[in-house]
């Protein structure tokens, strides 16, 4: 299966947030720290707001932040947002009114297929993206930052 650039740039967006956990970040800054456009930061942030990742302040000193800690977004719940999680087959050999094709065996097997690459993608969470990064020399240790306070 092959995930969109929508999914790929929504993840970098959300790392990006996770990496800067005392502050907002601007769209502009995410744009060009994580090689994104700007058009394509500000058509997938509204996304992951609805989707419960992000929350937005507007004016001065305004930005963006994650709206939950990093090990509570799970993988798999961002690919929800920003990809189709359901898959169906054409009808082979025909037009588009095909009576068979919701309980056709092919569209069930594609079906269980996605769910399950879902379901893998539900035991990781954003958390596992940012201890995965590499440490930066003179950088303060990333988990301690984003470790919950109390």
């Amino acid at each position: 299966m092959r995930l969109t650039k929508q999914t790929g740039y929504a993840l970098r967006i959300l790392l990006h947030c996770a990496l800067s956990p005392e502050r907002s970040v601007t769209v502009a800054e995410i744009a060009r720290t994580q090689h994104i456009t700007e058009h394509n930061v500000f058509k997938i942030v509204p996304m992951l707001v609805e989707g419960g990742f992000l929350e937005t302040t507007r004016g001065r000193g305004g930005g963006i932040k994650l709206a939950c800690e990093p090990g509570d977004i799970r993988i798999g719940d961002v690919v929800r947002v920003t990809e189709e999680t359901h898959i169906e087959a054409e009808c082979f050999g025909g037009g588009a009114d095909c009576a068979i094709r919701p309980v056709a065996p092919i569209n069930r097997i594609l079906d269980d297929a996605l769910s399950a690459f879902i379901e893998v993608l539900d035991q990781h969470t954003l958390l596992d993206l940012v201890s995965a990064r590499p440490a930066r020399p003179g950088a303060p240790d990333l988990l301690e930052r984003l470790a919950p306070v109390g």
